[in-house]
């Protein structure tokens, strides 16, 4: 009996077996086909007209990209693309471009200040402020940073005199007569104040950070954004969250634009229970231009807040006390009790010192004076023409001879 024949898969044929293609004939068929034909030498022009990709700023090294970014000084190249905020992002190079944005506009080289070089920008110094890194522990970086740099580019004369430049170290307590001293920070004048730290949640970084850059003469844009508005929302929450370093900063901002009025300081009375310091900023900040102002939304005598204060015996007295001598712009930050202000504990300080004002010095008329100068040109010198500003810091300078003596 004949055996029927198994084909194996994967066995290996025969030469012959393997069936042969003739690529010519086939070439040739295909050559006289017109569509055929025609395609073939679209393809090859096709071919021809492929131009080789050019470079794209995600494709550059991170050290070359670093260069470009540092050499344009745009702040808005990090904001093109997420991948491009991501390489440019490092603790190295953002502290570079605030050195160069804020320290290195003025020549601190030159002893005398009037003839000092200064270029620094309030726009583009407040458009880094916006910037998400700009947060407290990184603005004490960059105080750690300018001060080293101060020491470095005065070499080693201030190290054999034993000169104590004032440095990070000041800024412990927050007390604004000692870091008011250090001026190398250069922030411009009339810079204004992102509108993350205006508003809560609040933390003590956070309030931290509003807090020193008022001292420094921040201000509120109210014109190009609603950062009016959410600073009035941030001080009606710091006061029910008993932030007292928050409310005394925007105290400061929204007194200055007037805009404290009689239902803010009712919100602190009556909706959260009067805590007596947050009070008192209130109502100080609300006195020095109350006598100026023309809105009528602030009135000392409210019927609604005497009427409290007639049904709270302790704090009450207290609080009509406070009322009478702001409406007669005779309310002085330190009550009688608190001549010490060296002993006082758990008290805010009123967010100027210096020169400006100093809250320790006893009221009069040349104090209030300064006050209301203060307030009526706080961020507008960059707009007085050279001449009324050269007489205004003539005149500033008089007030403050006559307060010294």
């Amino acid at each position: 009996m004949d055996l029927t024949p198994v084909r194996i898969r994967g066995k290996k044929r025969k030469a012959a077996e393997i069936p042969t293609v003739n690529t010519h004939s086939t070439s040739s068929r295909l050559a006289k086909h017109p569509r055929t034909s025609k395609t073939a030498k679209l393809a090859k022009s096709k071919k021809k007209a492929v131009v080789a990709a050019m470079p794209t700023l995600q494709g550059l090294p991170q050290e070359l990209l670093e260069m470009v970014f540092l050499y344009s000084m745009n702040l808005s190249l990090p904001r093109a693309s997420p991948d491009l905020g991501q390489k440019l992002s490092s603790q190295a190079v953002t502290m570079e471009i605030v050195m160069r944005i804020f320290f290195h506009t003025v020549e601190h080289k030159v002893v005398n200040t009037r003839d000092r070089k200064v270029t620094s920008d309030p726009i583009i110094q407040s458009e880094l402020l916006v910037c998400r890194f700009f947060t407290w522990d990184f603005f004490l970086a960059y105080v750690k940073k300018a001060h080293g740099a101060l020491i470095t580019s005065r070499g080693k004369i201030w190290e054999k005199a034993g000169v104590d430049v004032p440095g990070p170290k000041d800024f412990d307590g927050l007390w604004p007569y000692r870091f008011m001293r250090i001026t190398y920070l250069a922030f411009a004048e009339g810079f204004h104040i992102p509108e993350k730290v205006l508003h809560g949640p609040w933390s003590d970084d956070k309030a931290s950070l509003l807090y020193v850059l008022v001292s420094l003469g921040g201000e509120i844009d109210w014109q190009g954004t609603m950062a009016g508005e959410t600073a009035k929302e941030g001080l009606k929450q710091a006061i029910l969250g008993k932030n007292e370093r928050a409310v005394a900063a925007l105290s400061v901002l929204l007194g200055v634009a007037q805009a404290l009025d009689i239902q803010i300081i009712r919100h602190a009375v009556i909706d959260c229970g009067c805590n007596m310091n947050i009070v008192r900023h209130l109502l100080f900040n609300a006195q020095i231009l109350h006598k100026s102002t023309t809105k009528g939304a602030l009135n000392f005598h409210d019927p609604k807040l005497w009427l409290w204060a007639d049904s709270h015996e302790g704090k009450g007295v207290l609080l009509k006390d406070l009322l009478k001598k702001a409406d007669k712009f005779a309310l002085e930050f330190y009550l009688e009790d608190e001549a010490d202000w060296t002993k006082i504990k758990g008290i805010v300080p009123f967010p100027y010192g210096g020169s400006k004002f100093d809250t320790r010095t006893a009221f009069n008329d040349v104090v209030r004076e300064m006050l209301v100068r203060l307030y009526q040109n706080h961020g507008r010198r960059i707009t007085r023409s050279r001449r009324e500003a050269t007489v205004n810091n003539e005149e500033n300078r008089e007030v403050e001879e006559r307060i010294v003596s």
